[in-house]
């Protein structure tokens, strides 16, 4: 009776006698006996036998050998380049009591007698083969078990709804800062964010609208804070905040840009619009602490001073919780920012360069103000801390002034255009001979240009219509900026009549890989086209922006492609 092998699907075995010794007859015996779904080759050269290993393309390797032969050299080759190849040695000089054994000194390596009857053979040949799959399935199992593990932990430490951390990821994240602030001497510091009046919107609007809001919220926190921090969302309507390497007079500016950030702009729920506010309390860390709980604990304290003092505010606490609304620390904090803001002496400018997409050469630079270091660097920051202590004007003037300064720098091309940016309630509450006299007296017409920002625009536009006349009369270029961000884009464009229109970066970054981003894109740049102003894309991150925005139509644009501001 002939015993063929079967091993389902086809399988590659290679066969290899070292000195082609006739009385293994080993490719016979395969060729002509065993055949069943296996494809065979056979050689006599080593060099065969590597390169098809080293190619991943056999199942098995099948190697005559008779007692002088040495195959150690051979196996240690094969098994640098593949360690789970099988390997069955088959000879004469094996015992045939041996039957089937596994080598000590090599994996998955084995002795087989070829005096065994043609069944065992078979038997033996076919367990390799199936073996060496077993094998595999295990390790896809393990790989699969060990990626499903990471996916629970994940869902474990993350918020299913806000996909900010959970109670036990921060818990995780703590004990972590912890250790580090302790070997460093660092400050730790911990803010505890608490919605106003969140239940009137459940109550309201319904629990998915909330969940909206909750999600809109975790979105504005994390951009208030740098990515080295933790954000986590820890029941209902709360959020706490971990601060690592911050003092407590660093935390309170935060915890004060945060609420400044949640409250920036109002959410349009159904009829409604709802500005929505938060009590904050922010707490430093010492190195005793050692729970979530703990931290709540202390800064819920806090939180609920800010509720009774009129809710939208900060509050510090002391590892003692005394009762100290608007403590001393905070003001102390808030004043400094306030009175540097009112000082004038803490701003500085970098630049963005604008350039033509077709040949990538300069055309002219966005002049960009920052603020005193820490958290209200930023322009957004430092904005919103200004409109809520009613600095706006004095503040947008004095960045404007830092940034013309900057434009004398010898470093910058003097012979291309230069942009700045002014708040439209600056340019209404300034005379225009005021704000000319902040400009250089050697300007030429059209070599610089006052951006003004589409977002913030409020109501109808209209009331800025005589201003903008009023600044090109005296050479000024007049851009709307952000154009795509809010509702009135199309309105404005056609009241103010800009030289320049700029496309929000929401609508460029990676508009060539979303199609709805893409089509929105497109009839943007045909309505601006058709108003005969000069456009400008904002936001270009990636050479295919650059391309997509070629493809139509764009010639202008600025983005993080060519570096960031600096």
């Amino acid at each position: 009776m002939v015993h063929k092998i079967n091993v389902g699907q086809v399988k590659n075995v290679l066969l290899f006698d070292f000195n082609n010794n006739p009385n293994l007859k080993l490719n016979s015996f395969i060729k002509n006996e065993l055949v069943h779904n296996l494809n065979v080759e056979s050689t006599l050269d080593s060099k065969v036998v590597l390169k098809k290993v080293k190619q991943s393309n056999i199942d098995l390797l099948l190697v005559g050998i008779d007692k002088t032969d040495n195959v150690i050299d051979l196996l240690t080759q094969v098994r640098n380049l593949a360690k789970d190849i099988p390997v069955i040695l088959m000879g004469e000089h094996f015992l045939e009591s041996d039957e089937f054994i596994l080598s000590e000194n090599f994996n998955d390596v084995y002795y087989l007698s070829n005096k065994l009857d043609k069944a065992k053979i078979a038997e033996f040949i076919n367990y390799a083969i199936e073996l060496k799959k077993v094998k595999v399935n295990l390790n896809e199992a393990r790989t699969d078990l060990a990626e499903s593990q990471l996916r629970l932990k994940a869902i474990e430490q993350n918020d299913s709804l806000t996909s900010v951390l959970s109670a036990s990821g921060l818990s995780f994240a703590l004990q972590n800062e912890f250790f580090r602030a302790q070997r460093g001497g660092w400050a730790l510091s911990a803010i505890l964010v608490d919605l106003d009046d969140f239940g009137r919107i459940n109550a309201s609007f319904g629990h998915a609208t909330g969940d909206i809001v909750l999600k809109e919220t975790s979105n504005r926190l994390k951009d208030t804070l740098r990515p080295t921090d933790y954000i986590a969302r820890i029941g209902g309507d709360k959020f706490l905040i971990l601060l690592p390497e911050t003092r407590l007079a660093e935390a309170i500016l935060v915890a004060e840009k945060i609420r400044l950030g949640v409250g920036d702009s109002p959410m349009r729920l159904a009829n409604e619009t709802i500005r929505l506010t938060a009590s904050l309390g922010v707490l430093a860390l010492p190195y005793n602490f050692c729970s979530i709980e703990e931290i709540v604990s202390l800064a819920r304290h806090a939180v609920s001073e800010s509720k009774s003092a009129g809710k939208n505010r900060v509050t510090t606490a002391e590892s003692k919780a005394t009762e100290n609304p608007q403590s001393p620390d905070y003001k102390k904090a808030l004043d400094k920012l306030l009175e540097q803001l009112r000082q004038g002496d803490c701003f500085r400018a970098v630049s963005m360069p604008l350039l033509s997409l077709n040949d990538e050469k300069l055309t002219g630079y966005e002049i960009l103000s920052r603020g005193p270091a820490g958290a209200f660097e930023m322009p957004d920051d430092l904005f919103r801390v200004s409109i809520e202590h009613n600095l706006l004007t004095i503040v947008d003037l004095r960045c404007l002034k830092t940034c013309l300064n900057a434009t004398v720098d010898p470093k910058y091309d003097q012979s291309v255009r230069f942009h700045v940016n002014l708040f439209p309630s600056t340019i209404i509450d300034t005379p225009i001979d005021r704000l000319l006299t902040l400009f250089p007296d050697n300007r030429k017409d059209g070599n610089f240009c006052i951006e003004i920002s589409e977002q913030q625009f409020i109501g109808d536009p209209t009331y800025l219509r005589d201003h903008v006349h009023a600044l090109r009369e005296n050479g000024l270029l007049v851009a709307i900026d952000d154009v795509g961000f809010g509702r009135s884009s199309l309105e404005s464009l056609i009241l103010l009549e800009p030289d320049i229109v700029k496309i929000d970066r929401k609508y460029v970054s990676g508009a060539y890989k979303e199609p709805a981003k893409a089509r929105l894109l497109i009839r943007l740049i045909k309505v601006i086209q058709a108003l005969g102003s000069e456009l400008i894309a904002e936001g270009i991150e990636e050479r295919e922006d650059l391309e997509f925005l070629l493809e139509n139509g764009v010639k202008y644009g600025q983005g993080w492609y060519w570096g960031k501001p600096s």
